[in-house]
């Protein structure tokens, strides 16, 4: 199981929640709005093209529109290796939180 960072687990859930609004500037907003994390357009786009490559994402261009002088978005989609690979990450984290209460461990707990 290939382990998804934690940027790339924020980017294929915003593209799965943001459904056919799912586009670099959308994404970027999405996930600034929910970490409250000021993050870079570009540490966006950089995951966005290698997820795609990875087979996690299809992306596909829009219609061009006037807005944008002519050129067109690039949407993206969750594909069913990227649903996998969220299901993997959220498995793995069920386990991992499983039973944390909110308090730190004593060093003789955490043995």
């Amino acid at each position: 199981m290939e382990m998804l960072t934690k940027l790339e687990e924020l980017i294929l859930l915003s593209v799965w929640r943001l459904k056919e609004n799912a586009y670099g500037t959308t994404i970027f907003r999405h996930i600034q709005s929910v970490t409250e994390k000021k993050l870079s357009l570009g540490g966006v786009y950089f995951p966005l093209d290698r997820l795609t490559k990875q087979g996690y994402l299809r992306a596909y261009y829009g219609s061009a529109t006037e807005e944008r002088k002519g050129l067109s978005k690039r949407y993206y989609q969750l594909t069913e290796k990227g649903s996998e690979a969220l299901n993997d990450a959220k498995r793995v984290q069920d386990i991992m939180w499983s039973g944390y209460a909110g308090t730190a461990l004593s060093p003789e707990e955490s043995r």
